[in-house]
């Protein structure tokens, strides 16, 4: 679990200007160390594993496998999850993963000996496993029975206790007190 910022959000451009870009946010990460034969292998697990985490949570999902102009620097093969948002009536990424052969390993000194005895540098595969601000948009608007009423999925529920999330039930009325300074 890994709390980002970033600098790059434009006050000035009005389609930043809500929760799915946000400047701080929680995400979860996954990161492989790994030989050169193992890293194609072990993107596919991590996409698999995100495919497999969103499904269950009943999201309508696209996965892209990126073109070259769309990669950063480090990564050799990058995929992108995008749930639908109903409510921007638009795709938006909620998970990545990228296959970064050994361009960090090289940058970070990070060796192993076979057991031939080459020292090789590694691979590194790493994944957002979920963007949570943007998770959370992609279930709330999925599942939105009504204004009131979000239908909690299945492998939730079970951790919350409920199927539902009700405004009468989870917001409570809420009550001004004022408090005084002892004039004393």
């Amino acid at each position: 679990i890994k709390k980002t910022f970033l600098n790059s959000i434009r006050k000035n451009n009005l389609c930043f200007v809500n929760i799915f870009r946000v400047h701080q946010f929680t995400k979860v990460e996954m990161f492989s160390i790994c030989s050169a034969t193992q890293s194609e292998h072990m993107i596919e697990c991590f996409k698999n594993l995100q495919l497999e985490l969103f499904k269950k949570l009943g999201l309508k999902l696209r996965l892209l496998d990126m073109p070259p102009n769309e990669l950063g620097a480090s990564a050799y093969q990058k995929y992108d999850i995008e749930a639908w948002m109903p409510g921007r009536a638009t795709w938006g990424e909620i998970s990545s993963c990228s296959n970064c052969t050994d361009y960090q390993a090289k940058r970070l000194n990070i060796r192993y000996r076979t057991r031939e005895g080459d020292i090789k540098y590694t691979h590194t595969v790493n994944g957002t496993a979920a963007a949570i601000p943007r998770l959370l948009i992609g279930l709330l608007e999925t599942h939105q029975v009504d204004s009131n009423i979000i239908q909690v999925p299945e492998v939730v529920a079970k951790y919350m206790e409920t199927d539902i999330i009700s405004k009468a039930k989870f917001i409570p009325e809420i009550k001004l007190i004022k408090h005084l300074k002892n004039d004393m």
